[in-house]
C-alpha cells in the first residue's frame, strides 16, 4: 500500500483527500505547513507528495524546487503533485519549472485526484524497474 503526503493548510481538503486516498487502499499521512511536511518527508519519505502551493510557512513550489533540484532528484525521486486554487496558466509553468510531475487544479473532484495520483504512481512504478 503506497504511502502518500499530503501537504495542505485547509484542513477541510485534506482530510477529504486523504478519506479519498484512504478509501483506495492508500496509507496517507497530512502535514498543514511546509516545515511539518519536510520532517514527515525526512522521517518517512513517501511514495508520492501531493503539494499545496500556498501554505503558511513557505511557497510549495519551493518544496517542490528542493526535492527535485536538490540531493533528493534522480531516480527514486519522490513523485509530486502540486495543488493550487491558482490560475492553472501561471501556476502550471511555474510548477513544471520547479521540477513537479503534475498539476491538479482547485477544486478537484475525488475522481480526479484518484486518476491523478495513480498514473504518477504508476509512472514511478515503470521508472524504478526500468531504472
Amino acid at each position: 500500500m503506497p504511502r502518500i503526503l499530503i501537504i495542505e493548510d485547509d484542513p477541510d481538503l485534506a482530510e477529504l483527500m486523504a478519506i479519498t486516498l484512504r478509501t483506495a487502499g492508500h496509507e496517507v499521512r497530512l502535514a498543514g505547513d511546509g516545515s511539518t511536511g519536510l520532517q514527515a518527508l525526512r522521517d518517512a519519505p513517501p511514495a508520492l507528495l501531493i503539494l499545496d502551493v500556498m501554505l503558511p510557512d513557505i511557497v510549495g513550489l519551493s518544496l517542490c524546487e528542493q526535492l527535485h533540484h536538490g540531493a533528493e532528484s534522480g531516480p527514486g525521486a519522490i513523485p509530486v503533485l502540486i495543488t493550487s486554487a491558482c490560475d492553472e496558466a501561471e501556476i502550471g509553468p511555474l510548477a513544471d519549472a520547479a521540477g513537479a510531475d503534475d498539476f491538479l487544479p482547485k477544486p478537484f473532484s475525488p475522481y480526479q485526484l484518484l486518476l491523478r495520483v495513480h498514473t504518477l504512481l504508476d509512472q514511478a512504478a515503470r521508472e524504478r524497474l526500468a531504472g
